[in-house]
Parts: structure tokens; sequence; C-alpha cells
């Protein structure tokens, strides 16, 4: 899967689980305060409030929880409820004339946040923000809380800097990761180039340095390529690259796919012994044997097998895989030395 796609699901799964995270601790404030105060046995008028919080707490986490639902359509909702809520709260302060108090402006604060971090663009959700920052200023109270509307007022502008500071951060990391996949990969095939299978193998070769025996690279050529090229053209050898490099995928698992050059691949086999690698090349020059493409003759590819405990480096375990590929070449191809 490229860098970016996978950039791009880890940064869903963490905003799922700070979404989780936030609702399950909403929960437990709510359930905590809903207790304290039937500790209290005297009625408050703020009892409702907090059972419907409770609710729509309980609800935020069903929504949270749900893994069918994606991640923006549950940001949206949650932003929606909260929105809600709050005006609500807003009403009941224009209509009991009772004080602004700190979780009404908390409130207002948490709002911000998701609205302003929790979707790709940040000015198109986040209009609702400022409005209701403006209901709040406008709200008649009989002791408002001129600091903290005035401080609340500050940290909205600031929350809306800092979320678009990580959107912008968030955006160049993913196209850098899409351009760092982009370089390492082989345009045509989707797999490893040259370049990048050079740094591959360097780092494998340091990884198995105590047990050499279990890496060993397998040089791949397809035989009589350039009869299919010159004599059927460069699409039909286009496609006969791209079918080769799809089934080595396949075959070698969690092996890495190399296009070396032209119709050479190079497959790098780790955590194998010398004849599970072996069975595995063999495996390959079977299932290029099966292989049927419309208009194409039938395929075959021959191979040169090496493993590191016979080179002196990476450099020559590569020199000595390719000296294979062609003593296979020589005796008659379709074969693997």
């Amino acid at each position: 899967m490229p860098s970016a796609a996978v950039h791009a699901q880890k940064t869903d799964l963490q905003q799922r689980q700070l979404l989780v995270v936030l609702a399950l601790l909403s929960v437990l404030v709510q359930g905590l305060t809903l207790g304290y105060m039937v500790m209290e046995a005297q009625p408050s008028p703020r009892f409702t409030p907090v059972v419907f919080g409770l609710l729509l707490s309980v609800l935020v986490s069903v929504l949270t929880s749900t893994p069918r639902l994606a991640v923006a359509v549950i940001q949206r909702g949650v932003v929606a409820l909260l929105t809600g809520w709050l005006l609500l709260n807003l009403l009941s302060v224009m209509v009991t004339h009772r004080p602004i108090t700190s979780g009404l402006l908390l409130h207002t604060v948490v709002l911000s946040l998701l609205a302003f971090s929790g979707c790709r663009s940040v000015g198109r959700p986040s209009s609702r923000v400022p409005l209701i920052f403006l209901c709040l200023c406008a709200s008649v109270s009989t002791s408002p809380d001129f600091p903290g509307v005035l401080l609340t007022g500050l940290i909205i502008p600031l929350i809306w800097q800092v979320t678009a500071d990580g959107h912008t951060v968030r955006t160049e990391r993913a196209r850098n990761a899409s351009l760092r996949e982009l370089a390492a990969t082989d345009e045509l095939t989707g797999v490893h180039n040259r370049r990048s299978g050079r740094a591959r193998l360097a780092a494998l070769a340091e990884r198995w340095a105590e047990t050499p025996d279990q890496l060993a690279v397998l040089m791949l050529d397809v035989d009589h390529f350039k009869r299919i090229n010159d004599g059927l053209g460069h699409d039909h050898g286009d496609e006969v690259l791209m079918a080769i490099a799809r089934l080595l995928r396949e075959v070698a698992g969690t092996g890495d796919v190399v296009r070396w050059g032209g119709e050479e691949f190079l497959v790098v086999l780790e955590g194998l012994k010398p004849q599970e690698a072996r069975a595995v090349g063999l495996r390959i020059l079977e299932e290029v044997r099966r292989t049927r493409l419309h208009g194409i003759p039938s395929l075959s590819v021959s191979g040169g097998l090496a493993s590191l405990d016979e080179a002196f480096d990476v450099r020559d375990l590569v020199r000595i895989a390719d000296q294979r590929l062609y003593q296979a070449k020589a005796g008659g191809r379709d074969q693997l030395i």
C-alpha cells in the first residue's frame, strides 16, 4: 500500500481513538457529577442538564465506537450534537437570566477544538463557532463572567491558528510520503526501483548479518522478451512486465520485489533457509509458465539464486545471483540455478 494511504489510515485511526477517549471521559465526568447530585439529596436546577449531558455522552461514545461510520461523519455528528446542546444552554441562560458559568465557556472551547481540528478543511465547518460565541456575548446574565468570555474569545482564534497549522503539517507529511513513495517505486510495475531496492537490500543485510544463510536474492529475467517487444509492440511488453510484477508480489509474499532494469527483476527473500528460498524460486518459474496473456505467447523466466553466506557483501551477493542467471539462460532458459 502506498505510504500516503498508510499515513491517511493512521491519521484516521488516531482521530477515532481520540474521539473515543474524549467521549468516555465525558461519560465519566457526567456520571460522577450526576452521582454527586444524587448523594446531595437536594433538588438542583442543574440535574436535568446533567442527565441530558450523560445521555448525550453515551450516544457520542456509541457513535465513536462504531467502526462502520467514517471518522469524518462521526466528527460532524459530534460537532452537531455539541452545538445543539450548547445552544440549548445559551437559550436557558437568556430565559432564566442565570450566570454564564465556567461550564458554558469550557463547552465553547471544546466545541471549537472539535470543529476546527476534526475536519480536513479548517474554514468551512467552523463558521458556527464565531456565531455561538456572539450568542454567548449577547446572553443576558445576572453576573456575566466578562474575563472568562473575553479569554474564550481570545482562545478561539488561537485554536483556529493551531489547527490550521496542524492541517498544513498533516497535508505536507502526506505529500512528502507520496513523493517518497514515487521516488522509490518503478512507475510501470509499482514495485521497488533499483535505487530503493539497493537501499532495502543493504538494510536487510545488516539485519541478517548473524544468520546470512537466511537472506537470499533471486535474479530473474523474462525469456525472449525482445521478441515480444519487437514483434508485438511495447504495449504488449509493458503488459508482460506488469503481469510478472504482480505474480512476483503474490508468490514472494513479504519478500521485496525490485525491477532491476529492463526485463530483470530481483526478489529479496528473508527468513528462509536455502532450500525454502529455492522452493519459492521454483514456484515462481512454474507460475510464470501457467500465466496466459491475450495475444502473447507462453511466458517463462530464467533465474539465479544466491544467499548472503556465499558473498562478501551485498554487491557480491547480487553479482553471484546475476552470474547464475546468465548460466540459466545459457543452459536453455526457463530454469533456476
